[in-house]
Parts: C-alpha cells; structure tokens; sequence
C-alpha cells in the first residue's frame, strides 16, 4: 500500500487521455500532448513519493495500461502476451515501459516518469512554461541521451543541451551529447552556470572543427 499525504486530481489528466484517444494520437507524438497535464497532476506531491516507483507501476499497469501501448505499439493488443513477446503485427514492447527502477535510467524507461521528471529538471515543480519541454520530446534521441547519462540529472545541463540541440538532426545530437559526455570526466559540469556549460560545448565544437 501507498498512503498519500494529499489527494491526487486526475480529471484533468483522464481528460486529456481521453481526446488523444479518441483523435488516435499514437506513438512520439503522445508525448507532447501528455507531459504538461501529467506534470501539472503529480508536481505536488511529497518528494519521497515521486521517487517512489510503485506510483508510476500504478499508473502504467492499473490506470493508464492503454496509453503505454499506445505509445510503444500504436494499438492496444487484443492479449497482453502478443504485446510484450510477438507484437502481432506490431513492434513488441518491453515490460520497462510499464515498470522500470528507481533510478535515471529507469526513470527514463517508465512511460510515464520519464515525462515527468523531464518536466521536473526542465521547469522545476513550480513552472508553468512548458515549451521547452516539449522541444525536449520533439527530439527523442536527446531524451534518451539524457536519460542514459549521470549529468542528465542536472537541471542546468537539461536546459542548454534542449535549447542547443532539440531542433538538430539525430546525428548532430548524438554528437553533441556524447562531446558533453567526455567533457564530463574533466569538468565539474554541476558547478557551472548555463552560460558556461553552453560556451564549453561550442568552444570543444570549435577546437574541433579547427584542427
């Protein structure tokens, strides 16, 4: 059992699963359209329990089942086990996106705590702007590189690498995050203001391109 210091409002959320159901927004596209009223639904509650991650198992497994294949397969299998092993026509899906552990990465796996705590680095539990992190999603390989990385859980490195990169092609991007990834081993990248993490990603852009 999980006892929740507050009640919880969904409507909203339901709401707007509801519309992307019956509009059929599938797949990447989901992700757009569900991160703000998610985020919006759960930024209130106690820290310990948006760590928690039987609070996201519910929501995959018990509330909100349909929306994992949605996003994943395009369409809601007839048996779970075609899903999960065969796909039936469709790509399987991995059982992470309904589980995941408590940790970045499994954050980053679980179909719905991957929206939020992009959300949560991006703007904080207090923001109300949410464009920049849907140019997050508009960029899936930029979410997954920073969801595979410890310097993903920085706020400040979140925002620049957004801003510099989420319009970019994949390519680009892989390199972009993959040049922070080894500037990481050298610098203290959680010390360091926006300005000069983005300056440290150009000047290493440029020191390459010269030589």
């Amino acid at each position: 059992m999980i006892s929740l210091s507050r009640s919880i409002d969904l409507r909203s959320l339901d709401e707007v699963i509801g519309e992307i159901t019956e509009n059929g927004i599938r797949e990447s596209a989901l992700d757009s359209h569900l991160v703000e009223p998610l985020h919006r639904s759960l930024r209130d509650l106690d820290e310990s329990l948006k760590t928690d991650m039987r609070i996201w198992h519910w929501l995959t497994v018990v509330r909100y089942p349909d929306v994992v294949w949605l996003r994943w397969r395009g369409s809601v299998p007839s048996d779970p086990e075609e899903g999960f092993v065969t796909g039936n026509g469709h790509r399987p899906v991995p059982a992470v996106r309904f589980l995941g552990t408590p940790s970045i990465n499994g954050h980053g796996r679980n179909t719905f705590a991957r929206l939020f705590f992009a959300a949560e680095r991006l703007i904080g539990s207090e923001g109300n702007d949410y464009a920049l992190v849907r140019r997050l999603f508009s960029s899936q390989e930029l979410h997954l590189g920073l969801s595979d990385r410890e310097y993903g859980l920085l706020p400040t490195v979140n925002r620049v690498l957004t801003r510099e990169l989420a319009d970019l092609p994949d390519l680009l991007v892989r390199s972009g995050v993959r040049r922070l990834n080894a500037l990481g081993g050298s610098v203290c990248l959680d010390h360091l203001e926006e300005e000069e993490i983005s300056l440290l990603l150009h000047d290493d852009e440029r020191m390459r391109e010269s030589t």
